[in-house]
């Protein structure tokens, strides 16, 4: 049993972490997020965990295509404009989403995951 999600979902999950994107660049990610339900309804998530999976995957996918939000504006012709990017709340995003999706159904998804690099460097005397 696929889970829908839409985009009044995702816009209402934007809104309330402050970002903006245009409708039709959600809808063409939920459109490539609900091609991994296949894999979901296998995995037998409960519905409130796929459906959450899918909705983290599609905002993570928007984070790499300029998600933004705006954090000041001003005006009467001083005109100015800043910008916040996702990349704040990315790896804690990421995160959660890894720990829910326990059977990798969003690892063919386009999402951007940061790697963690570790060096080690050993030296002999």
């Amino acid at each position: 049993m696929a889970v829908e999600i839409t985009l009044e979902q995702v816009q209402e999950l934007l809104d309330s972490m402050g970002f903006e994107a245009p409708d039709f660049i959600i809808e063409s990610f939920i459109t490539i997020a609900n091609g991994i339900d296949d894999c979901l309804d296998a995995s037998n998530y409960p519905e409130s965990t796929a459906r959450l999976i899918k909705l983290y995957a599609v905002v993570l996918m928007l984070s790499s295509a300029d998600v933004r939000k705006t954090t000041s504006e001003h005006a009467p012709s001083g005109a100015s404009r800043s910008y916040q990017y996702f990349d704040d709340g990315r790896k804690q995003l990421a995160n959660l989403l890894s720990n829910l999706d326990t059977s990798g159904c969003t690892d063919s998804l386009p999402i951007n995951r940061s790697q963690n690099l570790v060096q080690f460097d050993v030296f002999r005397s």
